[in-house]
């Protein structure tokens, strides 16, 4: 690990899921378990061994994107090339802002578009539906597109 980062300290990680997570450590007896969009600390060696291992909760899509449990250690998700500072890139993750910037996208067609890019996983349909919902979307065609490009009753 880098010398910013310590192998033996923790890092906070959030499960960004409407679920439950869980699965098995590496280094370590036992399971992580974390509840449905909750926060715990994991040993930042676990966490390496995890993303080495290919635990898709934590590489999403492969390159971090889309994960459903989110490093909040900048330094940490840079040395597991999450990040990059230097090229400006960083971890595509999915919050409550970004559902708001993809219903609040005036033209239909940039809206489907940006639904169909950014929204790959369950875990993100299930977010950006909740938001939807939440914020009380009054947008027909747009609660039509959710709907089934998420496969949910809105």
């Amino acid at each position: 690990m880098s010398t910013n980062i310590d192998i033996n300290s923790k890092s906070k990680v959030r499960n960004l899921a409407e679920w439950p997570i869980s699965y098995e450590r590496i280094n370590t007896p036992g399971d992580e378990y974390l509840k449905a969009n909750s926060v715990i600390y994991i040993n930042n060696a676990e966490i390496e061994s995890q993303v080495q291992n290919g635990n898709k909760f934590f590489t999403g899509t492969g390159t971090g994107d889309h994960a459903r449990l989110f490093i909040e250690n900048p330094d940490l998700r840079e040395y597991l090339g999450f990040d990059n500072k230097t090229e400006g890139k960083t971890q595509f993750i999915l919050d409550e802002e970004k559902c708001k910037q993809i219903l609040e996208y005036k033209t239909f067609s940039v809206f489907k578009k940006h639904l169909e890019e950014d929204i790959v996983t369950n875990h993100e349909k299930a977010k950006i539906m909740n938001y939807a919902r939440k914020t009380k979307l009054n947008d027909y065609e747009k609660i039509q597109a959710l709907s089934q490009y998420c496969n949910m009753i809105f």
